[in-house]
């Protein structure tokens, strides 16, 4: 996602938002890492982890999750999986405990392709590192990724996330942007992900904020959360 639009190009829905990325002090560009950008610390605490999809959902993530918990991003753009396992693991012991993380990522090593096994081994790495963590929401990764990398590792590591999540249910939560997308006939498609097959629209940021919150409402159970409606125009 190297050409992937940074995350103040999206903070345009509204005053509120605004002021929340002002208080937050960091613009998400190509090299800027966001950390700790906190709504309130007596809420329970989530990390939410990813790369240009979650800084073009920032804005609606924040709005989203807002009143309930105590939100900090870590994203980076153009990131694959082993790139943020330090800035993770920094974000994890540096501001408190973590009651839940928000994982989207994977995208970028679908695009690189080469071998699914490198970034199973990885995206075990990146499991041990929120290992502390009491709930860990996963994102799947768009079925296009795959078709740019002429690989399966995004489809090897969406594999993964299904088996974790029916391992434990009531800790791993899943967001299925993979099946939403494979869902929509073309038009619809077109009306959440952008014509690079890869980012999603307003509408498509909204759909994932949405799903987040739905399944961060899940944890501790054994129910999953239900798949959102997409937005209509």
């Amino acid at each position: 996602m190297s050409t992937g639009p940074n995350a103040s190009r999206h903070s345009r829905a509204g005053r509120r938002r605004r002021l929340l990325a002002a208080q937050c002090a960091f613009v998400a560009t190509a090299a800027v890492l966001v950390p700790g950008c906190s709504t309130s610390s007596d809420l329970p605490r989530v990390a939410v982890i990813g790369d240009s999809i979650t800084a073009l959902a920032q804005p609606d993530i924040s709005t989203e999750l807002e009143g309930s918990f105590d939100v900090g991003f870590v994203f980076r753009i153009s990131v694959r999986m082993d790139q943020m396992l330090d800035l993770l693991a920094a974000d994890l012991r540096d501001n408190g405990p973590t009651k839940a993380a928000v994982i989207n990522l994977g995208t970028n090593d679908a695009i690189a392709g080469g071998d699914s096994a490198q970034a199973l081994a990885t995206f075990d790495q990146l499991m041990k590192t929120v290992g502390p963590v009491q709930c860990v929401v996963l994102t799947t990764i768009g079925p296009f990724a795959d078709d740019r990398g002429r690989s399966d590792v995004g489809a090897s590591l969406n594999r993964r996330m299904d088996h974790l999540v029916a391992a434990d249910p009531r800790r791993f939560k899943l967001v299925d942007w993979s099946r939403l997308l494979g869902s929509l006939d073309p038009e619809s498609r077109g009306f959440v992900l952008q014509p690079d097959r890869i980012h999603e629209t307003e509408a498509g940021a909204r759909w994932i904020a949405v799903s987040d919150k739905t399944a961060l409402d899940t944890c501790g159970t054994d129910e999953q959360p239900s798949m959102i409606r997409v937005p209509g125009p």
